[in-house]
């Protein structure tokens, strides 16, 4: 099985809508894909155009044992998704507990069918750091850090950077909602050279309005903007990633 984390140590980066469009893609280019969302606030189901929001997910896989055929659920387009499940309060307190003494309820879950070898899973994650984050970093093929051009994404990578050495799979920075029109993100794209290196990939996803317009009416990008600049940099993205991954 492969694993790419969606990661980011800021909020507002895009990480869900770039997580949920490049596994369509991937699903798209024949990939057996498994959209996991590790994150709470568990609203992937609507921005996959399904009506109701899932009861049931990756944390009651976790803490009450439950298979994954349980819980997962399929989108229209054929994507299946691992939704994290309405779980708040203590329940999500203990099952983070659980997480943080131990992976094994996660190493177990990711050995049952329909997983097989060859399925890519792409993983949602919660802002970094948490428990969420450690887990599926240390089992990860690729790490893919989303950032905004803007001096909050650039700092807080100095914290991130010790923490990828520890992560299993190779890790790629990934600049989201670049305009290179304006002169601060091509000098907040030169700074980010110069501190990642070869790390940062070098291709960014433009800043579209379409994209939380397809969202809000449960349309993927491609389908309801397929001519667009973001359509374009997604399939880019997706088609580098098939390669990457053999």
């Amino acid at each position: 099985m492969i694993t790419i984390n969606l990661i980011s140590s800021t909020g507002g980066s895009g990480r869900t809508s770039i997580a949920l469009n490049l596994a369509l893609l991937l699903h798209e280019l024949g990939r057996d894909v498994l959209l996991v969302q590790a994150d709470p606030v568990n609203m992937m189901t609507y921005q996959l155009g399904l009506e109701h929001r899932s009861a049931l997910g990756l944390a009651h896989c976790l803490s009450e044992g439950r298979a994954l055929s349980e819980s997962i659920v399929t989108a229209d387009s054929g994507l299946r998704l691992l939704p994290f499940g309405d779980m708040q309060g203590q329940d999500l307190y203990s099952v983070q507990n659980l997480l943080a003494r131990t992976a094994d309820p996660l190493l177990n879950l990711m050995g049952q069918p329909p997983l097989h070898e060859k399925t890519v899973m792409v993983v949602d994650l919660p802002r970094w750091p948490n428990v969420w984050c450690e887990r599926f970093m240390a089992i990860s093929d690729m790490n893919l850090i989303t950032m905004t051009p803007d001096s909050g994404s650039v700092l807080s990578c100095n914290a991130l950077l010790p923490a990828l050495q520890n992560s299993r799979g190779a890790s790629y920075f990934l600049m989201n909602r670049f305009e290179s029109t304006h002169v601060l993100h091509l000098d907040i794209w030169t700074l980010c050279k110069i501190k990642l290196g070869h790390r940062l990939l070098p291709f960014y996803l433009h800043q579209d309005q379409a994209l939380p317009e397809s969202f809000a009416t449960g349309s993927p990008l491609k389908d309801y903007a397929p001519l667009s600049q973001l359509t374009e940099d997604f399939q880019k993205r997706s088609n580098w990633i098939d390669l990457e991954i053999g």
